[in-house]
């Protein structure tokens, strides 16, 4: 439910953009004082005595989950004020993101390719890792490297499958390159920049981990000797900076955006 300063003007928008109006209830001459519209399975709640807003983000967003957000995109952008073209996210799913009259934020999405890999090797279907590995095709911003990982997963440990390996393999996917031990080891410790942001990367059972501060740990796989990206994310990468031979430093890049960190010894020193 979101409450707005003109309930009419509300609905009329939604219904415009293709929300069917299945409600509306109280009218004092000015308007409807409350309404309910939908899209699919999606219910939107409107109530009056909401306040209009500058603010480039309002405290409500809506996110509606489809079966084809590129199709829903292509109709709506020319009609709408886009916030966000579609685009993958490190979490595994391919949204775009507009904003109603009132500037509430509506997010539609859908399983990027490389979430819908990831569930499919979680749940050891085959078909939905076929699935997915057509979809890399498609789109444009997908991260082939993400179907290494995928094989890198199925191959050994919790999610070993060796029938997704082989579709993977048949598709052409390639295990990431295997960097030796002493290697690896070279680049553990802490990592930290002025904003106090930290991330602690280990060594276990023959893997780096990285474990950002207050976040879960998750397990690396290379790009090359000094890239790597988190098994389970899209768009991340950690690059080990090398200098005289000794790493003193890594960038976190997620999608455009990169951090650098400062590696600091035990005293907290870089």
């Amino acid at each position: 439910m979101i409450h707005v300063p003109d309930v009419q003007a509300a609905v009329n928008w939604y219904r415009d953009i293709g929300f069917t109006v299945n409600n509306t209830y109280g009218s004092d001459g000015e308007g409807f004082s409350f309404a309910v519209v939908s899209l699919g399975n999606t219910r939107v709640m409107f109530n009056q005595g909401g306040k209009s807003s500058s603010e480039r983000r309002r405290e409500v967003d809506l996110y509606v989950e489809t079966d084809d957000v590129d199709d829903v995109y292509e109709r709506l952008k020319d009609r709408v004020e886009v916030v966000q073209s579609p685009e993958c996210t490190f979490y595994g799913m391919r949204e775009f993101i507009i904003r109603d009259p009132n500037r509430f934020w509506i997010t539609f999405g859908q399983p990027s390719a490389f979430g819908l890999l990831m569930s499919g090797v979680k749940q050891g279907n085959v078909e939905m890792v076929r699935s997915a590995v057509a979809e890399f095709h498609k789109e444009s911003d997908a991260d082939p490297k993400a179907l290494s990982a995928a094989l890198a997963l199925v191959s050994t440990g919790e999610h070993q499958n060796a029938a997704i390996a082989e579709v993977l393999r048949q598709a052409g996917v390639v295990l990431p390159p295997q960097i030796d031990a002493e290697a690896l080891q070279a680049h553990t410790g802490k990592y930290r920049n002025e904003k106090g942001m930290e991330i602690e990367i280990s060594f276990r059972d023959g893997k780096l981990i990285a474990a950002p501060a207050g976040q879960p740990a998750q397990e690396l796989i290379a790009i090359d000797a000094n890239t790597f990206r988190p098994i389970e994310f899209d768009g991340i990468t950690i690059s080990f900076k090398i200098e005289s031979g000794q790493t003193i430093g890594l960038v976190f890049q997620m999608g455009s955006n990169q951090i650098e960190l400062q590696r600091v010894n035990d005293t907290g020193q870089s």
